[in-house]
């Protein structure tokens, strides 16, 4: 599996039309092969701030979304919205385990 995460800014001002296009994003990516998760979440206490995570079932899968249509678009929504600040990370977690707590 492969993780994407990480965080984003956008101008402030542009939150509402920045939730729409990652609401569009997300329910595009999870159709596509190999998209086990995909979400972003606002920030509350900094609201042109969002949080990204995404899993895939592979790199293969990860290099086709990164090709995909709905990627290009997604890439030119957000454009005119002044997304700055963007730290994502790839992690290849090598082995998960669930925790009982």
């Amino acid at each position: 599996m492969i993780i994407i995460t990480g965080t984003m800014e956008v101008a402030p001002g542009n939150e509402d039309k920045a939730k729409e296009n990652f609401a569009l994003a997300a329910e595009g990516a999870k159709s596509e092969r190999g998209c086990i998760e995909y979400r972003f979440w606002q920030s509350v206490s900094q609201p042109n701030l969002f949080r990204v995570y995404e899993e895939w079932e592979d790199k293969g899968c990860l290099k086709e979304h990164s090709e995909h249509p709905n990627f290009k678009a997604h890439g030119d929504r957000m454009a005119p919205l002044g997304v700055t600040n963007r730290k994502l990370k790839l992690i290849e977690p090598d082995r998960i385990k669930d925790l009982a707590i």
